[in-house]
């Protein structure tokens, strides 16, 4: 118990810290090292519920260390015990108001400064509300979650969904939060692999949001954008697709559309016995049939009910084109057919 009392004190002075000067000496590495000591805070104080004894050591700790920084630091605002519960969010908002902030918290946001201070000016209340996503299980950027998406990636998109969360807790501010979008493309400089990576995080983070509202907001955004979800879509494995399919029955439907036009995009060649684009398309819509076969094939082996939908869907594609049974005719009957072998 000893050991959690002292952790709990020093992320509590950690949390101070965040608020000074000193703190631009912090390099990436340890910004996110301090995200993940705020997320030991938050499972303690979770623990802490059920357990009498530790919440008595905690609050008496807390109440010193409090204490003992007011007298440090005359600015200091004491840390309440509830407070606890949300330790990464308060960390977060700190480092995003204190203008000696190092430049990894904005990276990490995939915001730059300028940005991040219109917004922080536009909401005077904290920027965010309710927990925060982040989960920083480790602190190497390197590492990879089941998803196939980096750790620091990861990171990124549930701090984007969060703050699409705060900016949408008040009614009528969709038009705000797809600015926010806009703002990030932007910034993003043609480099749209690592931010559609990023959109991905966001729209696979879990949270509280029963309505999934952030994530619907997402969606739409990619879809009023032209050709945004569509190279999405691309640079996205057909695996990670499969996963966002599963988790969204919209962002499902909305990757079928995209297969839909993808294939339509499509020609038999007659000299090649083969599917080829259409010259009409620029060769950074271009896909091929195999292509088009490896993603069918992931989206069918992905299990109920997914596979359930894609099996309807092909068959729903496969009448409409002509209900042939003949290669080289339609190019839904000879998906159907290949993905029969």
């Amino acid at each position: 118990m000893d050991a959690v009392v002292g952790r709990l004190q020093q992320v509590v002075e950690l949390l101070a810290v965040s608020q000074l000067d000193c703190v631009n000496e912090w390099d990436h590495q340890t910004m996110l090292r301090a995200f993940e000591w705020a997320q030991y805070c938050e499972q303690v104080h979770a623990r802490s519920h059920a357990n009498p004894a530790l919440r008595s050591a905690l609050e008496s700790r807390l109440h010193d260390t409090n204490q003992r920084l007011r007298e440090t630091l005359p600015s200091y605002s004491p840390v309440m015990f509830s407070e606890l519960a949300q330790c990464q969010h308060k960390l977060l908002v700190n480092l995003l108001r204190n203008p000696s902030s190092p430049s990894s918290i904005i990276n990490i946001f995939s915001l730059d400064r300028k940005t991040a201070e219109q917004w922080l000016d536009m909401d005077q209340t904290p920027v965010i509300t309710g927990k925060s996503a982040l989960k920083m299980l480790c602190c190497s950027s390197d590492r990879s979650s089941y998803s196939g998406l980096q750790v620091e990636t990861e990171v990124r998109g549930k701090l984007l969904k969060t703050h699409l969360k705060s900016i949408l807790t008040q009614h009528g501010n969709e038009n705000s939060a797809r600015i926010l979008l806009d703002s990030i493309l932007h910034d993003s400089a043609g480099k749209t692999e690592n931010l559609y990576d990023v959109m991905a995080a966001a729209l696979l983070a879990s949270d509280d949001d029963t309505n999934n509202l952030s994530r619907d907001v997402i969606l739409d955004w990619l879809q009023s954008h032209d050709g945004c979800l569509s190279k999405l879509c691309r640079s996205l494995s057909p695996r990670l697709c499969c996963i966002l399919s599963r988790e969204s029955v919209t962002f499902q439907r909305a990757y079928c559309d995209v297969l839909k036009r993808w294939a339509n995009s499509l020609e038999y060649d007659v000299m090649q016995s083969a599917w080829v684009p259409t010259c009409s398309i620029t060769s950074d819509e271009t896909v091929t049939f195999n292509v088009l076969f490896d993603r069918f094939r992931a989206l069918l082996n992905s299990g109920s009910p997914v596979k359930e939908e894609t099996e309807t869907k092909l068959a729903e594609l496969k009448v409409e084109s002509g209900d042939f049974n003949v290669k080289g005719i339609s190019v839904w009957t000879d998906l159907i057919l290949q993905l029969k072998v």
